[in-house]
């Protein structure tokens, strides 16, 4: 129900409508009532809390009966219709109050299908993969998980359970609209839930109304709504500007995690500050003040910086580490595992290659056998990887590219490598747009190539940005377009000149872009 029409009176009942009612406004007069009043005693499908339909009264009505016309609907308002009818009429389904996303959410909707939708609406082939993003995207400000509750995946309930779906769908809304207004104004917020109850109590939300599912599943740190100037004055800057809140966890905060995992971990980061303490200028040694490295960002990473510490060795920057414990992501929380995947049937062209020298090198050794390759190891990027991507990109693509940023969202990340060679890389930049992440980079060694390797990190970084378009620029001559067009992506334009300012000026690849999208 809309606000202008929160205080007036039920056409029929006459009595007051309320933000906590099904309430119906008529499109012509203006007029509210309450759906339990209309005629017909409930709207069509007669789904508990559906109110998204253009109304006509039957006095307004050229044929003197109510006409109910579909609105047109978001995945997001539907799973929330759904999920409040479930909670409504139907808990016993539930398991601790959830249901699952699959078993119920998506069988409901098929069985509703005509009554969601309008009639021109087309069924495609993944919708339910668009339904599991759409649950996962929105989480927890609109639905919560019940991993922790019921101990298994999958299971879904809305976070704000005593609200009415209009009134959450009303709401999200108007906080997408804030936020990237916000964003415009260069407003910092430290946290959604907070700016979303704030626009529900401007509406006239009780606060005992937004009583969430799992209160503790939810982070509820300080809103800051004070904007940074765009000002030249240090004097000004320094007084108005509003600390930033690290993404990055402390040494304090993981041991109290994990004290056993971690034990050693503040050794560690010792003897490696002492090591990094002399630098190496001009063939003069000096001391370099304060703590240079950090747990999680432990290197100076541009290739031209790190190639004058001492102890760097080439083998440094060529390959990366393997960690065997769960690596803690700054960006979602979660501790994400070790590995996303063992490849031990790949066998690349070097790989082969090698296995001929060997074969060739031993033939008069009757004795000898060909060891068994090792597997192709596929894991989220890693601080210790960081030098060796940096090392290649500045080799391959254009000097001064520094991906350090990329370990404040390793989720969105994926490093292949052979054993501790890192043969393939790929990330993506969350949130660019408000329903938009971004392929900035994907790689694969030559030699490397052709087995696979770019296909599957591909198909990965695109399994963690469900229910949001992906999008990316490609030079025009790039073959990997190919690649991209078979995973869906589609050419939206060309944007001329776009490498300009980054491919070197000998470069044989055209400078010219397209640019691409994957619409979810």
């Amino acid at each position: 129900m809309d606000q202008s029409v929160a205080n007036n009176r039920c056409k029929y009942c006459k009595e007051e409508l309320t933000l906590y009612q099904e309430c119906l406004t008529c499109i012509n007069c203006n007029e509210g009532t309450h759906t339990k009043c209309s005629k017909k005693g409930s709207v069509p499908g007669g789904l508990s809390g559906d109110v998204f339909f253009k109304y006509t009264c039957s006095e307004c009505s050229s044929t003197s009966t109510e006409v109910f016309v579909r609105d047109k609907m978001p995945w997001v308002q539907v799973i929330t219709l759904i999920l409040h009818h479930m909670q409504t009429r139907t808990p016993g389904l539930a398991r601790k109050g959830y249901f699952h996303w699959k078993t119920h959410i998506a069988t409901f909707i098929t069985k509703y299908w005509d009554v969601l939708f309008s009639k021109d609406f087309k069924r495609k082939k993944k919708w339910m993969g668009t339904v599991a993003g759409a649950l996962s995207h929105n989480s927890p400000l609109i639905f919560s998980s019940g991993t922790s509750a019921v101990n298994d995946q999958g299971w879904w309930t809305l976070t704000y359970p005593q609200l009415l779906p209009k009134i959450i769908v009303d709401i999200n809304s108007e906080f997408i609209s804030k936020k990237l207004k916000y964003k415009e104004n260069k407003v910092l917020i430290y946290s959604d839930v907070n700016l979303f109850e704030e626009i529900a109590i401007e509406k006239g939300i009780k606060r005992e109304f937004l009583e969430t599912v799992n209160n503790s599943e939810i982070s509820k740190m300080v809103y800051v709504k004070e904007s940074i100037p765009d000002s030249s004055s240090k004097k000004i800057r320094s007084e108005k500007i509003v600390q930033k809140l690290s993404l990055l966890p402390t040494i304090e905060k993981i041991n109290e995690a994990s004290p056993k995992k971690y034990i050693k971990l503040d050794n560690h980061i010792d003897q490696v500050n002492k090591k990094s303490d002399l630098i190496m200028d001009k063939n003069k040694l000096y001391k370099k003040p304060g703590n240079f490295l950090d747990p999680f960002i432990h290197y100076n990473t541009s290739l031209k910086s790190i190639s004058h510490f001492i102890g760097a060795k080439l083998s440094v920057k060529l390959t990366g580490t393997i960690r065997e414990e769960l690596i803690l992501s700054p960006y979602s929380g979660l501790y994400l595992k070790p590995y996303i995947l063992r490849d031990t049937e790949s066998f690349p062209t070097w790989l082969q290659l090698m296995a001929e020298i060997q074969l060739k090198g031993n033939e008069k050794n009757e004795n000898f056998i060909l060891q068994p390759r090792y597997p192709i190891d596929y894991t989220y990027v890693q601080p210790s990887h960081i030098p060796a991507i940096n090392s290649l990109c500045n080799q391959f693509f254009w000097e001064g590219i520094d991906l350090t940023e990329s370990l404040q969202y390793p989720d969105f990340s994926c490093v292949a490598l052979y054993k501790k060679l890192i043969v393939a890389f790929g990330f993506i930049v969350p949130n660019v747009n408000v329903n938009e992440n971004y392929l900035s980079f994907i790689f694969t060694r030559p030699g490397w190539r052709n087995a696979g390797l770019g296909r599957f990190i591909i198909y990965h970084l695109i399994q963690t940005s469900l229910g949001k378009d992906i999008t990316l620029h490609v030079s025009i001559t790039n073959a990997a377009l190919i690649l991209y067009q078979k995973f869906g992506f589609k050419v939206e334009n060309v944007e001329l000149g776009f490498y300009d300012k980054y491919l070197r000026r000998d470069t044989t690849e055209s400078k010219h872009a397209f640019f691409c999208r994957l619409e979810r």
